[in-house]
């Protein structure tokens, strides 16, 4: 089991030890519209139980981390999860569910959060995510913790899928200051 991990004013914490509350918020952002949109999904109507299921076995699966990402009063926020982990790489997936949160440095706050783990922790090289062209505000959160687009792909639905990575050395080599650098110590 993984311990939670923190980043400035997020608290990453394991699938598993979330809350019903947390789990309400969960379904409710699966089930909304505009994010659905924004992950190239329809908006999910299985139940709160069937939900809570399918997502608890993934995130067992070995080659899958899943967290809940709560503010600094201890609300629960979204999700982030590294999956497809294979040798030295992974795929990383955020939903920031609260719009209250949304345009506020939370999402660049938890990748930072995971990506640290990612690359001290698991010895991971690269991680790479894709996002909708049409999504700037995921694309800005990207680019503040050092991702970099690849390439933009046309989707059979026509949309534009925009394909970005970091790898391990360009992330320890990313400007900084000191306080930052106290701050991941």
């Amino acid at each position: 089991m993984t311990a939670p991990l923190r980043f400035k004013r997020v608290l990453l914490k394991p699938l598993a030890e979330l809350d019903q509350q947390a789990w309400r918020r969960i379904h409710a952002h699966f089930r909304d519209p505009e994010i659905a949109y924004l992950n190239g999904t329809a908006p999910n109507r299985m139940p709160l139980w069937l939900l809570k299921r399918i997502l608890k076995a993934d995130s067992r699966r070995p080659d899958r981390m899943t967290f809940g990402i709560f503010d600094e009063l201890g609300a629960y926020i979204g999700t982030i999860e590294l999956y497809d982990m294979h040798q030295d790489e992974a795929t990383l997936g955020i939903i920031i569910g609260e719009r209250t949160h949304w345009n506020r440095g939370y999402g660049p706050e938890a990748i930072h959060a995971l990506l640290k783990h990612a690359f001290k922790d698991l010895g991971l090289q690269r991680v790479k995510l894709s996002t909708f062209a049409d999504n700037l505000r995921a694309q800005e959160a990207f680019k503040k913790v050092g991702f970099i687009e690849m390439r933009r792909l046309k989707t059979p639905a026509g949309r534009t899928d925009v394909q970005m990575q970091i790898n391990r050395n360009a992330w320890l080599l990313r400007p900084q200051t000191d306080r930052q650098r106290a701050a991941e110590l």
